[in-house]
């Protein structure tokens, strides 16, 4: 877990991005505000083999222009793969006209090691939470729909975002009572809750308790630097 903070940063957690990794293959699954500072304790920058991203919102992908950056100065002669809605290259394009060596497309059925399910959610943008192998499967932002059902479905983690509660939902997102029924419901065997707004980090207990009622498998909480052995 390099960022496990939604909408803006927190004092001590970046925004979502999660590094997976699988017989020295690096895949990134968002890269949003602030990530890419601490996402070099764990891989150079010059190492990593795709990104995907679930939408084009900052706290999901701004950091993909520094990520550009960074390779560049680095002298990446390569180009990196970026899999993701079409808006996620709109967005940097404003930025970053010339991409920096990034190249854009939508996700294939096969990421190096991984065999890629996506679905589109139910937000503001286009969302495409994502399902690796049967190991994996990453909501991104969503409200709960059946696409995301179907595709966590027999997964045995879910990664699931928690951006409030049942009794103050968020529009378009899932709230801790969610995120544990949406795991009771794949018949998970963890869930791990993420994109927690730094005005909740007080409430995480709260939080945790609220996906544990409602979840028939145990509930962590993503926190920077943890690391889950799939």
């Amino acid at each position: 877990m390099i960022g496990c903070s939604g909408s803006a940063p927190g004092p001590d957690a970046a925004c979502s991005c999660y590094l997976v990794e699988q017989d020295g293959w690096r895949l990134l699954l968002d890269l949003g505000t602030g990530a890419v500072g601490p996402l070099q304790r764990y891989a150079p920058v010059t190492a990593l083999d795709a990104v995907f991203v679930t939408h084009a919102h900052g706290d999901h992908c701004d950091d993909l222009t520094a990520l550009a950056y960074l390779r560049s100065a680095a002298g990446e002669a390569g180009s990196l793969p970026v899999y993701g809605p079409t808006a996620v290259e709109s967005r940097l394009a404003e930025r970053l006209p010339d991409h920096r060596k990034l190249t854009f497309g939508p996700a294939p059925e096969r990421i190096g090691p991984y065999r890629v399910r996506t679905a589109v959610g139910r937000h503001q943008v286009e969302n495409w939470a994502v399902r690796l192998d049967d190991q994996l499967c990453y909501t991104g932002d969503s409200a709960p729909c059946d696409a995301l059902d179907d595709l966590a479905h027999g997964c045995a983690v879910v990664l699931a975002e928690a951006s409030g509660f049942d009794d103050e939902p968020v529009p378009n997102h899932l709230t801790a009572g969610d995120a544990g029924r949406l795991a009771r419901r794949a018949e998970a065997q963890l869930l791990v809750l993420t994109h927690i707004r730094p005005w909740h980090r007080d409430r995480v207990a709260d939080l945790l308790a609220e996906a544990a009622r409602h979840s028939s498998c145990p509930v962590l909480l993503a926190t920077a630097g943890l690391t889950l052995n799939l």
